[in-house]
């Protein structure tokens, strides 16, 4: 039964922050050669180009965007900057032992503060407030999680803070599914080194750097295909070719479009609900002084912040894969919204009256092993793929330049971490993709009902079997 989620408008808050868009490029003056192109308008690819015009002043830098600036996930997320990367830090360090993944979280830790750096020294008004992030206990099975999360991150170094029952009321009072005692585990572990911004003058601000620069972004420019060898070869969809020293492809959840990284980055729809302005008896009444940007600590998990002024911005659930990995955006109405309105209801029972406002689905990239790819693309000498951020988008598609615009100087970034990989795990057929994206946010919906310790508890080996075959590394 529909709840309320018919006829919501489906455009994201954040975009109304972007100017007008420019007419049709068809005809427009086109460089026949570059330094570097750009394929991709969101947060990584303007980053990329302004990190390699801020060190290479004069250089010949073009920007494609087949939509709009931040046509995809850079303007669709709930502007939470988060550090981490990949979906448990325990996985990470039993794939990659302690050092490695400590290397890995303190790079996303640097990421989430250098994008405060990046914006004062550019003076962009991005609305940044480092409120730091809760992650709140579902359960027991919840506090159980937590509890050796934080143990893993004391163990090797990581800020965070270990919040009792009462401690998380004096900061956030709507979470009322933390039953448990203080040991078996935290009700919320607070992470330090987080915060809330507005993605939409985000984008904005970086585009202006850009062209500050001499660099040019060109709007409505759709890129079918990149040649393989030196100098690389752009070739737009109105035939157009772009000679070009070095490409970045940035398109992340639509590179599938280029015919690369096929199957080894799967788009994935996520949907998000904005409320109308809560009455100050109301924020009021939850107690969040702190602002702070909040997770649960469910594997499938619900997300939300509030936003200036003083709405509610809540994601999660379920994300959807479509077959033939589809890119169009879903309607804003149907199943998929009434589970995430009821989530919502549940999550704040006291703004039941709360009306919806709207809601709107944006493309993520997930890789099967969640971690990022940055790296040149296989078979392509001048071509380097940036993207695939697994939920970890904005800290890391904004710092994501510098690695870019080393790799463009030295041959590759300083730093050399596992994600620096041309080619991450692959799902080599349709079905294969389809069967792993489903089967494993089932299986995962399935261990949180549960209240499963660990993976695959509680189900059939051959379900374990499918879900590691299809999304484990290799």
């Amino acid at each position: 039964m529909l709840v309320e989620s018919t006829r919501l408008a489906g455009t994201s808050i954040w975009r109304q922050a972007l100017p007008p868009p420019e007419s049709s490029p068809a005809g427009a003056d086109l460089a026949e050669e570059v330094d570097l192109a750009v394929i991709g308008g969101g947060l990584t690819g303007l980053s990329a180009a302004y990190h390699v015009l801020a060190a290479n002043p004069g250089a010949r830098v073009l920007l494609l965007e087949s939509e709009r600036i931040g046509h995809g996930a850079s303007s669709r997320s709930t502007g939470m900057l988060t550090p981490g990367v990949g979906q448990d830090l325990g996985s990470i360090v039993k794939r990659f032992g302690a050092d490695a993944a400590r290397a890995m979280y303190l790079a996303s830790l640097r990421a989430v503060e250098y994008v405060g750096e990046l914006t004062d020294r550019e003076g962009i008004d991005a609305g940044l407030r480092m409120t730091g992030q809760l992650v709140v206990a579902q359960g027991r099975s919840g506090r159980r999680r937590l509890a050796r999360q934080a143990e893993l991150m004391e163990r090797l170094g990581l800020p965070c803070e270990r919040l009792d029952g009462g401690r998380l009321r004096e900061r956030l009072r709507v979470a009322a599914d933390v039953p448990g005692t203080g040991d078996e585990g935290p009700a919320a572990l607070r992470l330090p080194t987080a915060g809330v911004l507005h993605p939409g003058r985000l984008l904005v601000g970086l585009a202006e750097a850009v062209t500050r620069r001499g660099g040019r972004i060109l709007e409505g420019a759709k890129v079918v295909a990149v040649s393989r060898g030196a100098p690389a070869r752009v070739r737009l969809a109105d035939r157009r070719e772009v000679v070009a020293g070095h490409v970045v492809v940035a398109s992340s959840g639509y590179a599938s479009t280029l015919n690369l990284q096929h199957g080894r980055l799967v788009p994935l729809h996520l949907r998000l609900l904005l409320t109308e302005p809560l009455s100050g008896a109301q924020l009021g009444g939850l107690g969040w002084p702190g602002r702070e940007g909040v997770i649960d600590s469910r594997r499938v998990f619900n997300y939300f912040r509030l936003t200036d002024d003083d709405r509610i911005l809540f994601g999660g659930g379920r994300p959807r894969y479509l077959w033939g990995g589809g890119l169009a955006d879903r309607p804003a109405e149907g199943p998929d919204l009434d589970r995430l309105v009821g989530a919502f209801r549940r999550q704040f029972p006291a703004l039941a009256d709360l009306p919806i406002a709207r809601s709107w689905t944006g493309v993520i990239a997930y890789t099967l092993d969640t971690l990022p790819v940055i790296a040149p693309a296989p078979g392509h000498e001048r071509v380097l793929f940036v993207g695939g951020w697994c939920g970890h988008g904005i800290a890391l598609s904004v710092f994501s330049g510098r690695w870019v615009q080393e790799w463009m100087a030295e041959g590759k970034p300083r730093e050399v971490l596992p994600w620096s990989r041309p080619r991450p795990p692959r799902a080599p057929t349709e079905a294969g993709r389809w069967l792993a994206a489903r089967t494993a946010g089932w299986a995962m919906e399935q261990m949180d009902r549960m209240g499963c310790e660990r993976s695959g508890a509680g189900f059939s080996r051959t379900t374990t079997r499918i879900v590691r075959a299809l999304t484990g590394p290799r």
